[in-house]
């Protein structure tokens, strides 16, 4: 096994020294653990709206997103060398056992998209030309391509979903705003009544 020094990371990786790639691990073990606290945050949040909210989902909206969760995974494992045929017998599953095993997921993915897409509409989010051209240039990035490529393999459907995320961010981004505004007016409440207790107490 080849000793990890410096000379093996200018071999294998973009960084001249060791003390340099660790450094680079640190950032982005901490930047993914910051970005799965905001996410679980984010989660939190629009749990919120879904719980104080009431929703009739249509049976047929949660079996066409169990199915686009299902085309999802198989292209994941397809990526692996398997098909979804091959899972099935691996696992002893079936199309209707894994659309049950992510009904729940799909409910729930439904519903945040439905009140992420309200508060857009109600805040009247707008999306310009020059973020979905900036998200664009990212997807290409991606996959090393060139944007004015990437754009002439995206379907105007492609690109309206692109829109739609986007849009859903803006909404996400309100929530949280509006969340942190809560927070705060709550500590200041808490702080007075504290303040309160004390003087009494005196």
């Amino acid at each position: 096994m080849p000793e990890l020094n410096d000379e093996f990371v200018s071999l294998v990786s973009e960084f001249e020294t060791l003390d340099e790639y660790k450094e680079d691990v640190k950032k982005k073990l901490l930047k993914r653990k910051e970005d799965a606290a905001k996410g679980a945050k984010e989660d939190e949040a629009v749990q919120q709206i879904i719980d104080a909210s009431e929703m009739e989902i249509p049976d047929p909206m949660i079996d066409m997103q169990c199915e686009n969760m299902i085309q999802e995974f198989e292209s994941r494992i397809s990526q692996q060398g398997l098909t979804l045929e091959q899972y099935m017998q691996f696992s002893g599953s079936s199309i209707e056992k894994m659309k049950d095993q992510v009904r729940p997921e799909a409910v729930q993915r439904i519903q945040s998209s439905l009140v992420l897409e309200q508060i857009a509409k109600e805040e009247n989010v707008e999306v310009t030309e020059e973020e979905i051209s900036a998200q664009i240039e990212k997807l290409a990035a991606a996959y090393g391509m060139p944007g004015e490529k990437m754009k002439e393999f995206l379907s105007d459907e492609d690109k309206e979903s692109i829109e739609r995320n986007i849009s859903v961010e803006k909404a996400v981004a309100i929530i949280m705003e509006h969340a942190v505004e809560v927070e705060k007016e709550e500590n200041a409440e808490n702080s007075n009544e504290e303040k309160a207790q004390a003087d009494d107490a005196e």
